[in-house]
């Protein structure tokens, strides 16, 4: 019993050992551990001894900047631009033209991802990165690698920026296209309606001409059966007429004959005269 006990002890204190010892490390010993891991290119392994490593020196610009080299290494250039602009509060004038000339790096990076999808925004990452390489020139004149690259990537912009000026003149052209396209359709829609219209108007026309001839035909075809009418009547009229005069023309006579006879009746009526006076 006594012998486990002794056991367990002997374990905690090695435990306790051993944390004490990783505790007592100061930062140069887990940033030399972690530059050591870089050189192996395992960036996530220094970086955790890094981020270690500012726990215990949260001032150091040195650290920082080392922060920011792994994850420029990892490709995490968002981070690492963030890490230099840190670093780039160091007094000293070397780490910060390394840190500015570093930050160029990280933007000129993260404008060729978008290249092919977010021209404008590579332009301006590309200028922003000029800045700072402008920037690390100033801090130190003797860096030949950022002019170097400023010059390169100077012309790269202006390249981008004829790219860009060809899409923009493609996008109008194709904008003007699609305009005329729409006002054509429109204008051959307008004609097309001015045309229907215009055969509506003339389909309306001819209708109410033909409606004008068959109301004049009805006209005339009543006109004609009204003289017909009329003729018949005439003709009736005329036939009642003679009729007519046929029947006076036979009353004259028998008047004629009634008064001959009273005549005749006169003069055989009486013999005796009267008196002349």
């Amino acid at each position: 019993m006594r012998k486990s006990i002794l056991i367990m002890l002997q374990a905690i204190f090695i435990s306790l050992g051993l944390y004490l010892f990783s505790f007592a490390e100061d930062s140069s010993g887990l940033v030399d551990k972690a530059n050591n891991l870089y050189r192996q290119n395992k960036y996530d392994e220094a970086l955790k001894l890094y981020n270690e490593a500012q726990i215990k020196s949260p001032d150091s610009a040195q650290i920082v900047y080392n922060i920011g080299i792994a994850q420029y290494k990892k490709g995490d250039y968002a981070l690492a631009v963030a890490s230099f602009e840190k670093a780039t509060a160091s007094r000293d004038k070397s780490l910060e033209s390394k840190a500015n000339f570093n930050i160029a790096n990280a933007k000129y990076k993260l404008g060729k991802l978008k290249e092919n999808t977010e021209l404008k925004e590579t332009i301006s990452l590309l200028r922003q990165s000029l800045d700072y390489y402008k920037r690390a020139i100033e801090l130190n004149s003797k860096d030949e690698d950022a002019r170097i690259n400023h010059e390169l990537v100077e012309k790269e912009l202006k390249s981008l920026l004829d790219k860009l000026k060809q899409e923009q003149d493609k996008q109008k052209e194709q904008a003007e296209q699609k305009k005329e396209g729409k006002e054509g359709q429109q204008q051959g829609q307008s004609q097309n309606k001015e045309q229907e219209n215009k055969q509506g108007q003339q389909g309306q026309k001819q209708e109410e001409a033909k409606q004008a001839s068959e109301a004049r035909q009805d006209e005339g075809q009543k006109q004609n059966q009204a003289e017909e009418q009329k003729g018949q009547a005439g003709e009736e009229t005329k036939e009642m007429s003679e009729r007519e005069a046929s029947m006076l023309l036979e009353g004259y006579r028998q008047e004629e004959n009634s008064v001959g006879k009273l005549e005749d009746r006169k003069k055989g009526s009486s013999e005796n005269v009267l008196k002349d006076w």
